[in-house]
């Protein structure tokens, strides 16, 4: 069946309406604590993760928070690319940060930071668990 210009215009509400299409806004953050212990912890491959925060600023800035503590020789995920900047703050341990092919390792209490659209990836090298956060600034 061929569209008209007036059947496209016309669907566009219904596909808008639709819920399985339709990006779910951010909720704006409020003011309070998060209790560490109380925050729900998710299992992957050689990790632990934990949400702590998911939503925009009071102005609508995206910002999202999670801790993560990466078992010994282990990746989250191979390299990629994402239009929002992220600092990572390694709590403890070591990890390989690895920012547009160049490996750089990094201690507890070094800040890594991955500008918009930067192939970047982490590995933790060594034998030990590697603990630290994840603060993802803007939208995605």
């Amino acid at each position: 069946m061929a569209w008209s210009r007036r059947d496209v215009f016309g669907a566009l509400p219904g596909l808008f309406a639709l819920p399985s299409l339709a990006a779910e806004p951010l909720a704006t953050l409020h003011s309070k604590v998060y209790q560490f212990d109380q925050l729900p912890v998710h299992e992957g491959k050689n990790m632990l993760l934990r949400q702590i925060l998911d939503g925009k600023l009071g102005q609508g800035f995206p910002i999202s928070l999670h801790e993560s503590d990466l078992g010994p020789f282990g990746v989250p995920h191979p390299p990629h690319r994402h239009k929002h900047e992220e600092l990572i703050m390694l709590m403890d341990g070591t990890l390989d940060f690895i920012l547009n092919g160049i490996v750089t390792r990094a201690s507890g209490g070094s800040l890594l930071f991955a500008g918009s659209n930067d192939e970047h990836g982490i590995r933790n090298p060594v034998e030990a668990h590697a603990k630290y956060y994840v603060l993802a600034l803007g939208p995605e």
